[in-house]
């Protein structure tokens, strides 16, 4: 279960086991039960509590916590990839008009502001790491474990940065290589092929490479990596951005080729439709892709644990991330349709960035050489932004006992980072990497991950309204002053409802081609998505259901020591057999109290050892004869 935090003070946490509700396995409030360091001394820092075995203390240092320039660069180089410089192509095929476009670019930034509000109401009022893994063991807590089971196979899955590292590295090859890889849509001729990708084995080697050097950045300078580094490459995304806008204000100068395109704004040519990418799900496929590129306002709040006043940052950072790379977005959009035709936005995919450059700026090396390399480096902090947030979830949940080797997955030894969350992080970005042979398949890992972490939005609105709305949550008690704004939550769920339904729609061009995934059919990523849900229940009933019967089960008590540093305690509780007599303890930490208790009493009160006894074992006391009536 986890803590219940005064509403005024949520920089100073004290921690609880998100058990499911399950009160028997959290550490006793000491208004409860007492001094509870009195009732189990220690000896050498062990607990003399026999059913914990393992104890870890995670150590943050205060001069490696983030600040609020560093907790908006967490968001802002998720949400700067390399979406911007390729989801218009794929935005305007589906959409087909200029206007269009634009339109569901600022619907997307709507639907940004939306799922930031939910999330500052429930990171202002749970500020742990974990993000997700939170809110959902908050609201879902019976059965128990059932939330935490779910999340950690759809997180750990899919939770990954290969198609990021796939595209910092097949930029960086086009800026090395422009000659051989880079291209301009307007000036290639009539009838001639596009040149060859690149190699398939340089690109996944180079992409490891990338995957491999963030993960060590993380490892042995997380205070450079966490702070500076990820600070920096979010002001270089933010001016690639700028740079974008400016050369659109060039090209409606009248700059460039064939410059200013003003069909594309006056006119026929806003809402002129071309039915080459017409389909009947075009829109909400549309929809999806915005919503994918805009949707990163969760970055922040899976390291609140390392973030300086959380509450306070998330509330000042997050609005500042989401809302200006928002409008950002929506000005490189309108800079794209002031440079270039429909056509070669349609047609372009990737290089929808360089064609614009190149026909702004010329085929000079700054356009063929720098701005690919700005463009890499972009997809390059995102890979390091999502390497330190899903490390750190992933941390959590070894820390919450549900995984298989929990205590490891969950150490921050030897470097107090996150390191074997790293590895685990490491190895499934490589294994997808290394397994498909096509950008297709790429693309298509994408959509499964971001179609999951939309159920996963639908579960979490729906759980806000039931912790508002529920008298037995009392959730006004414990959250900030900070309350989300209802139609916010509306449209946060109902958005995530449509976009579960919207990828089942048709959304083929071309006769077999889907808008989304190209040559894999429109209805597998979705149902891919589903199963790996359902896995999770699967999984849940396995660690739930039948491993504890084998013999034993790991449960996880969550405390602070004295300096406020966060103490895992790992508890090995037998499952053995019980008689109907025996069924009223079931829990071994409070057997071994009681027995405590009940030989103290002993000591002390000789003529009650017998009355002791009896409660302890769920007996009724004995007759008291007084003397008077003997």
């Amino acid at each position: 279960m986890l803590g219940h935090f005064g509403p005024k003070d949520r920089d100073s946490v004290e921690l609880s086991s998100s058990d499911g509700g399950d009160v028997s396995s959290c550490a006793p409030p000491r208004q409860a039960f007492g001094d509870f360091e009195a009732e189990f001394p220690t000896a050498n820092g062990q607990s003399d509590d026999p059913t914990v075995y393992d104890t870890q203390t995670f150590i943050i240092p205060e001069e490696r916590k983030l600040g609020y320039w560093s907790t908006a660069a967490v968001i802002a180089n998720k949400m700067i990839g390399t979406g911007i410089f390729s989801t218009p192509s794929t935005i305007l095929l589906a959409v087909g008009t200029p206007a269009g476009t634009l339109l569901l670019w600022c619907f997307g930034a709507l639907l940004a502001y939306c799922g930031m509000d939910v999330f500052l109401e429930l990171g202002t009022a749970l500020p742990r790491s974990g993000g997700e893994k939170v809110y959902l063991e908050r609201m879902y807590r019976k059965p128990k474990y059932i939330a935490t089971c779910v999340y950690a196979v759809q997180f750990v899955l899919l939770g990954n940065m290969a198609g990021n590292a796939i595209s910092c590295a097949a930029h960086f090859l086009r800026a090395t290589n422009p000659d051989r890889y880079s291209i301009n849509i307007q000036l290639q001729p009539e009838g001639t092929p596009l040149p060859a990708p690149p190699p398939d084995g340089l690109l996944k080697g180079l992409a490891i490479g990338v995957i491999t050097v963030n993960c060590l950045i993380h490892l042995y300078w997380p205070k450079f990596g966490g702070k500076y580094l990820m600070t920096a490459f979010a002001v270089l995304k933010i001016l690639l951005l700028v740079l974008v806008i400016i050369g659109g204000i060039a090209a409606g100068a009248g700059k460039g080729y064939k410059n200013p395109e003003k069909t594309n704004f006056y006119g026929d040519g806003a809402w002129k439709r071309d039915d080459a990418g017409h389909t009947p799900g075009g829109w909400a496929a549309a929809l999806l892709a915005v919503s994918s590129t805009t949707r990163s306002w969760e970055n922040a709040n899976y390291v609140l644990g390392e973030v300086r006043k959380p509450a306070k940052t998330l509330r000042r950072s997050a609005p500042i991330a989401v809302l200006g790379v928002a409008v950002l977005y929506i000005l490189a959009n309108i800079a794209y349709f002031a440079a270039l035709p429909t056509k070669v936005i349609r047609n372009g995919g990737v290089t929808v960035a360089a064609d614009f450059f190149l026909d702004v700026y010329g085929g000079n090396a700054f356009a063929t050489v720098i701005i690919p390399l700005c463009i890499a480096a972009s997809a390059f902090g995102n890979v390091l932004a999502v390497t330190f947030a899903n490390s750190r979830v992933k941390q959590e949940l070894g820390k919450e006992g549900v995984l298989p080797w929990s205590r490891f997955w969950a150490s921050d030894k030897p470097f107090g980072t996150p390191g074997a969350a790293l590895l685990l992080h490491w190895i499934f970005s490589v294994i997808i990497v290394s397994g498909p042979s096509s950008e297709d398949a790429y693309d298509f890992f994408i959509w499964v991950f971001t179609y999951s972490q939309t159920w996963v939005s639908l579960f979490i609105g729906c759980g806000l309204f039931y912790l508002r709305y529920s008298s037995s949550e009392d959730w006004a008690a414990e959250r900030t002053d900070y309350h989300a704004w209802l139609p916010c939550t509306f449209i946060f769920c109902l958005s995530s409802a449509f976009l579960l339904v919207a990828p089942f729609v048709p959304n083929e061009y071309e006769g077999k081609r889907s808008l989304l995934t190209n040559s894999i059919p429109y209805y597998v990523f979705p149902t891919v998505g589903c199963c790996v849900l359902a896995s999770g229940f699967i999984y849940w009933f396995g660690f739930a259901k039948i491993w504890p019967k084998i013999g034993f089960t790991i449960e996880v008590e969550r405390t602070e020591d004295e300096f406020g540093h966060e103490v895992i305690k790992y508890k090995h509780v037998k499952r053995q057999r019980e008689t109907h007599a025996e069924a009223s303890s079931t829990s071994a930490l409070p057997q071994f109290r009681d027995e405590r208790l009940m030989s103290q009493m002993k000591e002390v009160f000789p003529g009650t050892s017998q009355d002791v006894e009896n409660s302890a074992h769920g007996y009724p006391p004995r007759a008291h004869v007084h003397p008077k009536s003997s």
